[in-house]
């Protein structure tokens, strides 16, 4: 993906209605394209700037706990000061020393920050009515240059619409890609965990705790209690009581996630015998067609009126939408299905979704 379509992907990202814990990880996964990048965070900031919760682009589910400690010890009233006052004069924070002199001495960067290779950073606020909500933190490797004033002028083109995606009120109503990211654990029957791929272990951290917060170790505990609960089911089933099929499907910020329990080894409830929890993964399909337009020749305008026809809507109904006219959408839909060597609107979404494969 080019640099003027990674720009625009992000900014139409923002602006679909998803979730705000989607857009921001997808968002955070697309923007070295354009920022060269590693080990990106995004952080809610209450109005003394201390982070209420942190989103990332990579995979800090093992320490998750100790970064809330030291994350927390770290910003003191004095250092969210010193942040607070240089914003105020200043676009963003491009030298941690700027909140103490000693930073690359402190726990946080020795214990999190040369953990993930994070080194020079540039630090950005989102703002909304005037007053930060929340912090675009970008970091690269000490083998790489700082961050110039180009990486800061494309963030900040950014900012508001991530701003907008914050506040944007989210679409309930998803439509799930059949496709599946899929894992496996293994249980004992009372519901402990003897062993998970790493997939699985990607998933329940992304099922439990789609932003890490104060609050992460009680999403963790919801989850694997609703685990424990799937081993009892199997178990009941199989000593022929009435129970529910061994299943669960839950909905959160990150996407779909489905785990089913069947009995490994041999089909008995015994002490010894181990339970197998199926885990899959599913992202809206919204975010998926977005992700594969990107990978199209068709115009903006195009790219529009084709996610519009994914949805089954009508002609007059996405001329209506993008404020054209009827002959103008039919247009439109012909140079479409000329560019996707299609003939027809059912073959348009199998045929963006490959795109992408």
């Amino acid at each position: 993906m080019k640099k003027n379509h990674a720009m625009a992907y992000l900014r139409q990202l923002c602006c679909s209605g998803l979730s705000k814990e989607l857009v921001i990880n997808e968002f955070l996964r697309t923007l070295p394209i354009l920022i060269p990048s590693t080990s990106n965070v995004f952080s809610g900031v209450d109005a003394q700037l201390r982070p209420t919760y942190c989103i990332a682009d990579f995979d800090m589910s093992e320490m998750a706990g100790t970064m809330v400690e030291v994350v927390s010890a770290f910003y003191t009233p004095e250092r969210l000061s010193r942040a607070a006052a240089w914003l105020k004069r200043h676009p963003a924070i491009t030298n941690p020393l700027l909140l103490d002199d000693r930073f690359y001495q402190s726990d946080i960067y020795n214990v999190v920050y040369r953990r993930f290779d994070m080194h020079h950073v540039l630090w950005l606020p989102t703002i909304d009515n005037g007053k930060p909500n929340g912090v675009l933190r970008l970091y690269r490797p000490r083998t790489q240059k700082p961050f110039g004033r180009e990486d800061q002028a494309l963030a900040g083109q950014l900012l508001p619409y991530l701003a907008h995606a914050i506040k944007a009120a989210n679409d309930a109503q998803f439509r799930y890609e059949r496709e599946a990211t899929c894992g496996v654990i293994v249980m004992d029957p009372q519901g402990k965990i003897l062993f998970q791929s790493p997939e699985a272990r990607k998933l329940l951290h992304a099922a439990s705790t789609p932003a890490l917060d104060a609050n992460h170790d009680r999403g963790k505990a919801l989850l694997m209690t609703e685990l424990a609960r799937l081993c009892a089911k199997l178990q009941a089933v199989s000593r022929g009581h009435s129970a529910a099929p061994p299943c669960y499907r839950h909905t959160g910020a990150a996407g779909e996630f489905l785990f089913r329990a069947y009995w490994l080894e041999s089909q008995s409830s015994e002490s010894g015998s181990l339970i197998g929890i199926s885990a899959e993964h599913r992202e809206p399909l919204k975010l998926k067609l977005l992700r594969s337009l990107q990978h199209s020749a068709l115009s903006p305008t195009q790219k529009e009126v084709a996610m519009l026809l994914t949805q089954g809507i009508s002609f007059e109904q996405i001329g209506q939408s993008l404020h054209i006219k009827p002959a103008t959408v039919k247009d439109h839909v012909g140079k479409i299905y000329g560019k996707l060597d299609v003939r027809q609107r059912d073959e348009v979404l199998p045929k963006l979704l490959a795109l992408r494969a």
